[in-house]
């Protein structure tokens, strides 16, 4: 209850905190991202079940992926809800989720006297980024959000139902599941392809760790089996996809994700992994086939995550949870009864700081109405506007900000808006700055694409006329342009 308090408390505190000329968006981490979602879901809204790159002014066909967050479109459009208020409801129901099978897993892995400890650590803890804070740095444990329950929670709604699905794989079951193994794999591939290519290599791990113990049992390579062929084809189909269709292409392309440096690496899973690898020392050498799974999770994501692959870093995908587990087995091994528990309340000490400071951080953006999180009503009325009259795809030109912000809001596109889904976002960006920053550049500009709306936001910019375009809408320093007979 604590867990889903703090994942839920600051969202509603952030709300409450808007004055009244500004509404919060939705997010308080990684707004370029959450509004993103925000655009997958309108398309979803607006009946799509198909995903086309509403940051790229020529989207081509449409493919299925991204299906959870369309589904969560037309969820919104059932329910009467507001798509941010739908995000939030699935972001806590995945917490929920995770919540469960984190505590299942433990408690079918670890001794009653561990798993306690294990879970509650492993809910709230993280690395020791906080300590980096302090000295100007800024560790992965603060915002590679797949790694960690508690970002993976605060962050967005597929993260934690994808752990939840992956963790839910990776439990040791008394008795054979095909059915919910099948069923959990193909909504994992659905949700996070990414955690179904880990949870299934991490199967591959424990059943030839077991046998090569001499402890393997044929359930264990059935599971594995069924998994990988559950997942499968609609992991193959949007690999595919990204890779070959017109447009998903130039956006996988520069979608990149690389693993972070080895010193950030050990820096944001600090202490727990310095203890983590002790434990899986122990671990091999007493063969304790309960905890197989957390040696293979560890070794697999650490082996993932520095291959030579331009998405090495999706493949980190839970690691502080085998991280934990075996942090807490190696201090039950290696402390005496009289000193574990003081050296388990200094774990505490050292890995909660960093949530603790992103918690306040979220605190302070929403007292100073931080312009990332909260949209101004002037924007906000010109962004219902297209919604209401332009239509269905108009291409609109705007800043950068209301760029991020206008497919969420309405069914059109925009020439740059986010700096992966918009193909080519480098070059698009500098002509997107060039026409507002250059008055010659413009009817050049507009000459040369099929823009049928500019958006103008006057604060910091100067004022602007167009030959031959129009006033359609303002409102405080916002203003939309349209051709005229437009």
């Amino acid at each position: 209850m604590l867990f889903l308090l703090l994942q839920t408390l600051p969202f509603v505190l952030a709300q409450n905190a808007a004055v009244p000329q500004h509404q919060f968006a939705g997010f308080l981490l990684n707004p370029i991202d959450g509004f993103s979602y925000l655009a997958k879901m309108r398309q979803g809204l607006d009946g799509a079940w198909s995903f086309t790159l509403p940051y790229t002014a020529t989207a081509g066909e449409g493919a299925a992926i991204n299906l959870y967050y369309l589904l969560l479109g037309h969820f919104a459009r059932l329910a009467g809800w507001g798509l941010a208020f739908t995000f939030n409801i699935a972001r806590i129901a995945g917490a929920v989720a995770l919540c469960a099978a984190l505590y299942r897993l433990f408690a079918r892995t670890l001794p009653e006297s561990q798993r306690t400890w294990a879970f509650g650590l492993t809910l709230f803890g993280s690395g020791l980024g906080w300590l980096a804070i302090l000295f100007g740095g800024f560790t992965s444990d603060f915002w590679v959000a797949e790694a960690y329950p508690f970002l993976a929670s605060f962050a967005n709604a597929h993260f934690p139902l994808g752990l939840a699905l992956q963790i839910f794989l990776l439990t040791p079951t008394h008795a054979p599941r095909p059915a919910a193994w099948a069923l959990a794999a193909v909504a994992l591939s659905l949700i996070y392809p990414f955690g179904w290519a880990v949870a299934t290599v991490v199967l591959v791990g424990v059943a030839a760790l077991t046998q090569a113990w001499g402890q393997g049992e044929r359930s264990r390579w059935q599971q594995t089996a069924c998994v990988l062929l559950a997942g499968l084809p609609y992991a193959a189909y949007a690999l595919w996809a990204v890779n070959t269709h017109p447009v998903l292409s130039g956006w996988n392309a520069q979608n990149i994700t690389r693993a972070m440096p080895l010193w950030d690496l050990v820096l944001s899973f600090a202490p727990a992994l310095l203890l983590a690898l002790a434990g899986a020392y122990l671990l091999w050498r007493q063969r304790r086939v309960s905890l197989s799974v957390f040696f293979a999770w560890l070794l697999v994501c650490l082996v993932l995550l520095y291959l030579p692959f331009g998405l090495q870093r999706r493949l980190v995908s839970g690691l502080y949870v085998p991280v934990m587990a075996l942090a807490v087995f190696a201090a039950a091994q290696l402390f005496s009864a009289a000193r574990l528990r003081l050296a388990l309340i200094g774990l505490v000490l050292l890995a909660l700081p960093t949530n603790l400071f992103l918690l306040l951080g979220a605190a302070q953006a929403a007292q100073a109405q931080d312009a990332a999180l909260y949209l101004e009503s002037d924007e906000l009325a010109a962004y219902h506007w297209l919604d209401e009259h332009a239509p269905a795809g108009a291409l609109v030109l705007a800043p950068a900000r209301n760029s991020l912000h206008l497919p969420a809001f309405a069914d059109v596109r925009v020439w740059y808006g986010h700096p992966f889904e918009t193909v080519q976002a480098e070059q698009r960006q500098a002509e997107q700055d060039a026409f507002f920053a250059d008055p010659t550049a413009r009817q050049r500009f507009l000459d040369a694409t099929d823009v049928n709306f500019v958006l103008f936001d006057s604060d910091g910019l100067p004022a602007f006329a167009l030959p031959g375009w129009g006033t359609v809408f303002s409102l405080g320093s916002v203003e939309l342009l349209a051709p005229h007979g437009h």
